[in-house]
């Protein structure tokens, strides 16, 4: 019994932290008039997510966590420093999405002949990576400060070299696009941050992301 008490304590507090940081990240995206804040508060979330696990990973050590500044300046702090780089990572895979939506465009007036099927599948696959490539990038740009593009090549690379990443992830995907249809009174209380959460909670138990970063 009391470690039942203790698991809905902990799940609690989970539910608790992650409806603030989506009411924050809908914040975030208000302040810069939906356009401009999607994308930096998205990092911001991905920001303190990586701190929590961070916090978590030296409280199961036995260690003192180290000092952070209340959730509310932690997360606008993020915002702010990571503004434009949010929107550079952001401005390549809107540029993959456009490339993507060109090509199925030319799919659907062109007419390929016996190659047709090969294309489409090959736009299908490509479909699916940059999907998946959206969705890991994020935790990956938070806890690596190194440049756009090695942060999307290492996404890449850990896709391709890490199989059961992409598939949990896909998993992890699918799962929520059911929820949201399945139960949509969820969306605006967790539609953000549940996924985010899940991914970077996937991330961080892989090994992707080590300590010495």
């Amino acid at each position: 019994m009391p470690q039942l008490v203790r698991w809905h304590l902990v799940l609690g507090e989970l539910a608790l932290r992650l409806f603030l940081l989506q009411l924050l990240w809908v914040l975030g995206t208000l302040a810069g008039a939906v356009v401009f804040g999607a994308l930096p508060a998205t990092a911001a979330l991905c920001t303190v997510l990586r701190e929590d696990r961070l916090e978590q990973i030296a409280e199961e050590a036995g260690e003192r966590p180290r000092p952070r500044p209340r959730l509310w300046k932690e997360f606008w702090g993020a915002w702010r420093t990571e503004f434009w780089r949010a929107h550079r990572l952001g401005g390549v895979l809107l540029l993959g999405w456009l490339l993507l939506a060109l090509d199925r465009a030319v799919l659907t007036g062109v007419a390929l002949g016996s190659i047709a099927p090969l294309v489409s599948g090959l736009v299908v696959v490509l479909t699916v990576v940059l999907v998946l490539l959206s969705s890991v990038v994020w935790p990956l740009a938070a806890h690596f400060a190194d440049p756009i593009g090695r942060v999307l090549r290492m996404g890449l690379v850990l896709l391709l070299r890490r199989p059961s990443i992409a598939l949990f992830t896909a998993v992890l995907l699918a799962a929520t696009i059911w929820v949201a249809q399945t139960v949509p009174g969820l969306v605006p209380v967790f539609g953000i941050v549940l996924p985010a959460w899940a991914v970077t909670t996937l991330m961080w138990r892989s090994g992707a992301m080590p300590l010495s970063a």
